[in-house]
């Protein structure tokens, strides 16, 4: 199906391959919380990156053709297929980890989600709406974590400053993110304005901003997201074609 108005598939699996693995990698939490309020909080988050997944693959399979499924493209692309961001597929080495990833995603999110919100392609302008509510609450909730460590006691600055050091320069690929009818340069302005905000309440010195730059995982990170893959895949693989 062809319409000009239309954002391209790659674009979209970009977006539902970074929501799906951010939502994955929250939901590892799910029953490990530091606090049963933050297990359920990181549980809500995880659904709501998922749903926005399910919501962008749904826009993907009806407009192949043949037309495929959601389930199609979440459960049976390899691992060199998916075109998600580096950042979304990183470990959790800690809670402070998942917090700092959290927080840079969505204050990445948010203006991407406010732009497409007035996109010509209708279907995705409809995920945006809700989309970015909900970025919203994520970069609220992790941001107010990152102070919290940021400005706690020595430990907890020593875990989110190792954070950062390793999750910083993975922003440079997400920063580099181009879509048709949005301003890299306009999100990338609200994205510093939303970290160094938040950094200045922390007390945390902001690093010298990440090269912004496309790239290719590496042979450790393609490691990285076949190991979640074959984990996130596993049921359906192993029962093709089942229903519940």
């Amino acid at each position: 199906m062809s319409n000009s108005n239309f954002l391209h598939e790659d674009a979209l699996l970009m977006l539902a391959d970074t929501c799906l693995l951010s939502g994955h990698r929250m939901s590892e939490w799910c029953g490990h919380g530091p606090a049963l309020e933050e297990d359920i909080a990181l549980t809500n988050g995880s659904l709501d990156a998922i749903g926005e997944a399910r919501a962008l693959y749904q826009i993907v399979a009806a407009r192949r053709v043949p037309q495929a499924t959601e389930d199609a493209l979440a459960y049976f692309r390899d691992a060199h297929e998916f075109r998600s961001l580096v950042l979304a597929e990183a470990v959790n080495d800690d809670y402070a980890h998942t917090i700092m990833k959290s927080f840079l995603l969505a204050a990445w999110f948010v203006p991407l989600w406010d732009a497409l919100a007035t996109s010509g392609d209708r279907a995705v302008a409809t995920v945006a709406v809700n989309a970015a509510k909900e970025a919203r609450v994520q970069r609220r909730h992790a941001g107010e974590w990152v102070v919290r460590f940021g400005d706690g006691t020595a430990e907890s600055r020593r875990r989110v400053e190792g954070a950062l050091i390793a999750l910083w320069p993975l922003c440079g690929q997400m920063l580099a993110v181009e879509l048709s009818g949005t301003d890299a340069s306009e999100r990338f302005a609200a994205w510093k304005a939303s970290v160094s905000s938040t950094f200045l309440e922390a007390t945390l010195e902001v690093p010298p901003w990440p090269a912004i730059g496309a790239f290719e995982p590496t042979s450790d990170q393609l490691e990285t997201r076949r190991a979640v893959l074959a984990e996130m895949q596993s049921l359906a693989r192993q029962h093709p074609g089942a229903t519940w």
